[in-house]
């Protein structure tokens, strides 16, 4: 108790540049450096400090992801007998619902959106030369605010609550309570809210603090890439929390009229996790591969404003509040769905090509932040091939219309594919993209977040894991969606349509098999932080920058001090270090 008052008492005299910064340059920095540090629980729990928020981000995301696979490995070892009640036996549609809902929504909103905003916190004002974050007491609210509410989500989705359920008519008798599911729904948005929160804390960061000479063109890619997202994510998570908010009205009714109805809860929320909307979390892919390649080639990103386009141009084609088939059933078939269902696939091709176009110059330096980049990179543009395809049938409706019938067979078939399980494979390679990109940040981050390098080998071997694990969940995925297998959970009518019930159930199993790997993937990841980290194991031999970086972030020591610079940086490039503010950093 005395620590957390000494914590609430120097808080008090802290000195934090913050929403307006009436501090620039030196002085900002000389009052930020005169922070007082506290150490030891208080400092955990009663911290502002930026990088403090972004560690306990990171380790709690890790954890969440651990949570999210073991709950994607029960619902897959479940749908290896299909059409029934099987190999675990939950004993209710609603019970295995309960599960096959919560592995979603844990891996976003318990894995991928905190990691993200959590490597954002630390890095990005250290990209962007700022002495904290902005508004950082609220980006401490924002991250105990998530960390408390799902939490309590994930605890009221065991005691029988959750995000609806697929079976109403014997929901009760099955053991939905609902003042658990009322309690989820107000938790789930909890956690919205506080991400909210964080996100606006980095957006604020990289629009107020830049240091003289940096333009939005001079950001560093994966600042750029948590610009876009973070933008789309203030646009479209506001319209998912007032589906939730309008669900939650109805449901406290005697009598749900509609949108209360726990049959229909669920539907109201879905587009978070389908496309186009699924893309906007793996944005940030992009950035870190922009910002981990050039380096690991010593030589600068070729075509930057090319790259910046093309993360720009993935931006608006994953803005999907408008996607919601339970207020549109036809959306599937509308233009603009189809159009930019087929269209994400080129930014991700421009930015590769960007990416390969660059490693034509320089001298490849082979590390496991590279290997864990170009995966993400790849599962990424598998993930918009699948999207595609997923689209195809409307699109070639389309061209059945100018020139008549000889396309009806394949109209037919591909119409087939919407609605089977190659939804979820799209929205599996997206997250698990993004949970590599983010894995091949803490790598190359590592030395600046933890003052340690993470094992090489033990990052090569996670990446080989997680992406065999990738290939064989995803793809068994899309495999049994070609094979017609339904999206809806744990119904009959998933089946009816079902090619050959054997093909299906083997694929099943090899996705299962898919899921273990993926779980030991993060596993060995948690297992070399621990080690390298916690137990100090890891290289801590020029931890400054070890990789010969081109970004302010190098500049500092590592950890960086509180206040972060010294002195206010000056630059008039994307590659401050790389070329001087002196010399500029003309196109190559």
């Amino acid at each position: 108790m005395e620590l957390l008052l000494v914590s609430i008492n120097n808080e008090k005299k802290r000195k934090t540049v913050t929403e307006n910064q009436t501090e620039t340059g030196s002085n900002a920095a000389e009052s930020a450096s005169g922070s007082l540090d506290i150490g030891g629980l208080a400092g955990v729990f009663g911290t502002s400090d930026h990088k403090n928020i972004g560690r306990l981000y990171i380790f709690f995301g890790l954890s969440g992801g651990l949570l999210a696979l073991i709950l994607n490995i029960l619902v897959r070892f479940e749908r290896i007998n299909i059409g029934s009640v099987g190999v675990l036996d939950f004993g209710s549609s609603n019970q295995f619902f309960q599960t096959w809902s919560l592995s979603r929504t844990t891996l976003l909103f318990f894995c991928v959106l905190p990691l993200l905003i959590g490597l954002a916190s630390y890095i990005v004002p250290l990209q962007v030369g700022a002495p904290s974050l902005s508004f950082p007491r609220a980006a401490a609210l924002a991250f105990w605010a998530w960390a408390i509410g799902i939490m309590i989500h994930v605890v009221t989705v065991f005691a029988d609550g959750g995000l609806g359920e697929p079976d109403p008519m014997s929901q009760f008798a099955q053991g939905m309570d609902p003042e658990a599911t009322e309690l989820s729904m107000l938790s789930i948005a909890m956690v919205v809210f506080a991400l909210l929160l964080g996100t606006v804390c980095v957006l604020a960061t990289i629009i107020s603090q830049r240091p003289q000479g940096m333009t939005l063109f001079e950001l560093p890619l994966f600042s750029w890439s948590m610009l876009i997202a973070g933008g789309i994510w203030v646009l479209a998570l506001p319209v998912w929390l007032s589906n939730l908010a309008v669900s939650w009205v109805d449901f406290q009714g005697a009598d749900a009229l509609r949108y209360g109805a726990v049959e229909n809860i669920w539907e109201q929320l879905s587009w978070l996790w389908s496309q186009p909307m699924i893309f906007a979390f793996a944005i940030p892919v992009l950035g870190i591969a922009g910002d981990v390649l050039p380096v690991s080639l010593g030589v600068p990103q070729r075509k930057y404003r090319v790259q910046q386009i093309a993360i720009g141009a993935m931006g608006a084609l994953s803005f999907g509040a408008f996607a919601q088939p339970f207020f549109n059933p036809d959306v599937a078939n509308q233009a603009v769905f189809v159009v930019m269902g087929i269209l994400i696939v080129l930014p991700i091709l421009v930015f590769l090509g960007g990416l390969v176009d660059t490693s034509l110059r320089g001298n490849l330096s082979i590390s496991a932040h590279l290997i864990l980049s170009v995966v993400g990179v790849l599962a990424l543009l598998v993930a918009a091939v699948a999207s595609a395809f997923h689209v195809s049938g409307p699109a070639v409706g389309g061209i059945q219309e100018i020139n008549d019938s000889w396309l009806d067979g394949l109209v037919s078939w591909l119409r087939d594919v919407q609605g089977t399980v190659l939804a979820t494979a799209v929205m599996e390679h997206v997250l698990i993209a993004s949970v590599i990109g983010i894995i091949a940040g803490l790598y190359y981050w590592s030395p600046k977040i933890f003052g340690y390098q993470l094992n090489r080998n033990v990052g090569i071997l996670s990446a080989l894991t997680l992406l065999g694990g990738l290939a064989l969940s995803g793809g068994s995925n899309i495999i049994n969606g070609i094979l017609d297998e339904g999206d809806e959970v744990y119904h009959p009518s998933a089946y009816e349509g079902v090619w050959d019930t054997n093909a299906v159930e083997f694929f099943n199993t090899v996705g299962a098999i898919g899921s273990l790997l993926l779980l030991a993937g993060i596993g060995v990841v948690i297992l070399d932080l621990t080690i390298s980290v916690i137990l100090r194991k890891g290289n801590d031999e020029n931890a400054k920058d070890p990789w010969g970086g081109h970004t302010l972030e190098w500049a500092t020591d590592s950890p960086p001090p509180t206040g972060n610079f010294t002195d206010a940086p000056v630059v008039d490039n994307e590659r401050p270090l790389l070329f001087p503010a002196a010399t500029g950093g003309d196109e190559q």
